[in-house]
């Protein structure tokens, strides 16, 4: 089959748009405030990593929830006394509280409340006066075929929408002291298949949901760009 110069000019003008470079596309909204009268401080006080909630059909998202949850603590308070959740797995079962803790997230998961003294315990026994749980209420991926020449594909768009809730738990007091939801969704548009993971986006959701941790307010961000991914490795790929 011969294939005309014209679409071999466009062909070759698609792929040399395509090597200028992959485009992100971030659009953010978030909503966020304080609960509890007492401001929440979490460098000095220390915040430990709860197991996260996550609807049917994404339970195996848990861990990755939960890790992400503990790099943007982390990242956020680098000289705090961050306990992510494999540690204060550890040391909640260290202590004998597995089982506590177990009935813990079962009566959260019907009432959506962390009882006082099994909340104190565990916060003791991880060092910290503060408890994150982080919670996944929807994830999607989808992926766009946007441009083909002659039988050639030259451009796939792939897309991550995930909501999410964060609770930063006060053991001390059995307080809900900051919380705060968002929905995000990231596309990256380029020749190369490579699609939008589930680790990245929930890491960027944790990044800008504990960013906020302590105020109160309604954020709308966009970006063509998306720089703030660099650190989910987002931008790099």
């Amino acid at each position: 089959m011969r294939i005309s110069t014209l679409t071999l000019c466009m062909v070759a003008t698609g792929l040399g748009l395509a090597g200028c470079g992959v485009t992100n596309q971030l659009h953010s909204e978030l909503s966020y405030g304080g609960v509890s009268v007492e401001t929440v401080h979490l460098e000095p006080s220390g915040v430990g990593v709860l197991t996260p909630s996550a609807p049917t059909g994404n339970e195996s998202d848990k861990q990755a929830l939960g890790d992400a949850l503990g790099l943007a603590l982390e990242a956020a308070i680098p000289n705090g006394n961050v306990m992510p959740m494999p540690d204060m797995l550890s040391a909640i079962n260290r202590s004998g509280l597995a089982r506590l803790y177990v009935n813990m997230l079962d009566e959260y998961a019907d009432t959506g409340i962390l009882e006082r003294d099994a909340l104190q315990k565990i916060g003791e026994a991880g060092g910290v006066r503060y408890l994150a749980k982080f919670n996944l209420s929807s994830f999607d991926q989808s992926s766009d075929k946007r441009m083909s020449i002659a039988g050639i594909r030259m451009f796939d768009t792939w897309r991550a929408q995930i909501r999410v809730h964060l609770e930063i738990w006060d053991s001390m007091t059995g307080e809900i002291a900051w919380q705060g939801n968002e929905e995000l969704v990231f596309a990256r548009e380029g020749v190369k298949e490579r699609p939008v993971s589930f680790s990245q986006v929930a890491r960027l959701a944790a990044e800008q949901l504990v960013e906020r941790v302590g105020e109160t307010g309604k954020t709308t961000f966009d970006d063509n760009e998306a720089p703030a991914l660099a650190s989910t490795g987002l931008a790099e790929l």
